[in-house]
């Protein structure tokens, strides 16, 4: 063998190391990358999973303040028409009473008015029995 030839030899098995050597970090980098990228997107699927149960319980409690309102709605619109219903059949049976024609006292109605904003209020007291005064 030549002293040339040896050279040759050298510089490629040197060339071959440094390319497996090369290949072997590339390799290494694109594990570490692949790894950093599974966990970023593990990481997503709990933040997406989080968000979705989140968003479940904003619906949900929005379906549930819509059905409360709607069951109010419903019960006031009932309220109100019996409450025309009892204003229709009270004028019927006070049509023609004198006493009916009479104005009420100013204080008497304002009892009553302070009375009926309590029962609408839900604030009534236990003693409802008051003097008119």
């Amino acid at each position: 063998m030549t002293l040339n030839r040896i050279k040759w030899d050298v510089i490629v098995i040197v060339l071959l190391l440094v390319l497996a050597a090369g290949l072997g970090v590339t390799v290494k980098l694109q594990s570490s990358s692949n790894a950093r990228l599974n966990e970023q997107k593990n990481q997503l699927q709990r933040e997406k999973a989080s968000a979705e149960a989140i968003t479940n319980n904003v619906l949900k409690t929005t379906k549930l303040f819509n059905d409360i309102a709607r069951a109010t709605q419903n019960d006031k619109k009932a309220s109100h028409a019996e409450s025309e219903r009892r204003v229709v059949v009270i004028r019927k049976l006070i049509n023609g009473n004198q006493c009916a024609s009479e104005p009420v006292p100013h204080h008497a109605a304002d009892q009553l008015r302070e009375h009926i904003d309590k029962l609408r209020s839900g604030s009534v007291s236990a003693n409802t029995i008051k003097s008119a005064g």
